[in-house]
């Protein structure tokens, strides 16, 4: 079992109730059990839903459940990619343009030399059927060797933690709000002069290094962001 198909079954258990005499998640070694998982596998469908919100550790005394999550709602500091932000819906992607290119101009962006070799990926984003943002995404081949237009339609986060194994850490984002074009308010359903929340992501492994930089146009009406504080 994959963690992402363990925190699936989890997010429905939780929005059903399951939890709700106890408030937390069942130990470590009892999901382990039930579900006959790895502790990798649990740890990171753990990490996924509280990454997500639905959960949150309480020192010593586990995982518990957070109540009034805001649902449909993109945390602003997820990391994992849209099709994990909404667990229970149809997210897929129409691929407008996949190609490989020198980073050239992006290379002051992308910190990589400007010869350096990346994929170039433009893609319609749809929650349900219904445009709700359009995405332009770099990453450095050095990293992701191999990107097909097949995994392009699919989730490219997925495909980069799990087939390429690589351990994402940390994204830089910058958020601002821009009129649309012509060209993004057609595949958006929306008019010209439309405004949009941009949000720029620069995507950092484990180690560090920077492996990708992304722009994604979300629809105004479909989008919602919400962001947790550490109150401590």
């Amino acid at each position: 079992m994959k963690y992402r198909e363990l925190a699936k079954i989890l997010k429905v258990e939780i929005d059903k109730g399951k939890y709700r005499d106890t408030g937390k998640l069942p130990t470590e070694p009892e999901l382990m059990e039930q579900f006959g998982a790895t502790r990798y596998c649990v740890r990171n469908a753990i990490s996924l839903l509280a990454e997500l919100g639905d959960v949150y550790p309480v020192q010593g005394s586990g995982m518990f459940v957070r109540e009034n999550r805001r649902e449909g709602c993109l945390n602003i500091n997820g990391t994992r990619g849209m099709t994990s932000e909404f667990p229970g819906h149809s997210v897929s992607s129409k691929l407008i343009k996949l190609e490989q290119r020198e980073a050239g101009a992006d290379s002051a962006r992308l910190k990589c030399a400007a010869d350096a070799k990346v994929y170039s990926v433009s893609r319609l984003r749809l929650l349900d059927d219904e445009p709700f943002a359009i995405e332009y995404a770099l990453y450095l081949k050095e990293f992701v060797p191999y990107l097909s237009e097949e995994i392009a339609s699919g989730s490219i986060y997925a495909y980069i933690r799990e087939d390429l194994g690589l351990s994402t850490g940390f994204a830089d984002k910058l958020i601002y709000a821009r009129e649309l074009d012509h060209g993004r308010a057609d595949l958006l359903g929306l008019s010209t002069g439309d405004p949009a929340l941009v949000v720029e992501d620069d995507a950092y492994l484990a180690s560090g290094r920077m492996f990708n930089a992304g722009t994604v146009y979300y629809h105004y009406k479909k989008a919602t962001f919400f962001n947790f504080a550490d109150l401590k």
